[in-house]
């Protein structure tokens, strides 16, 4: 069934920091997904004078994260395999 299974997958246990890396990744997303109104809400309530920076540098951060993410694959692909489809 093609698309079943992932090309490359961790030998072992996946390394803390990629799950570290997806978390911070899927709450950068989730927060620039945010309608402007509640993410003005949200940061108004938690640190105001953070919430102009985060939307000036969202997607900075998004692509900071997408190369941390690339990074980690590079630094441990040793423990990488590449799952050939049949």
């Amino acid at each position: 069934m093609p698309g079943g299974q992932p090309k490359f997958v961790f030998v072992g246990k996946e390394p803390l920091v990629l799950w570290i890396a997806v978390s911070l990744l899927f709450a950068n997303t989730v927060l620039m997904l945010l309608p402007e109104s509640n993410e003005k809400d949200l940061f108004a309530r938690v640190a105001p004078e953070v919430a102009p920076w985060y939307v000036d540098h969202a997607i900075t951060i998004q692509l900071v994260l997408l190369a941390a993410l690339v990074a980690i694959f590079i630094i441990f692909r040793k423990r990488v395999r590449f799952l050939r489809r049949k």
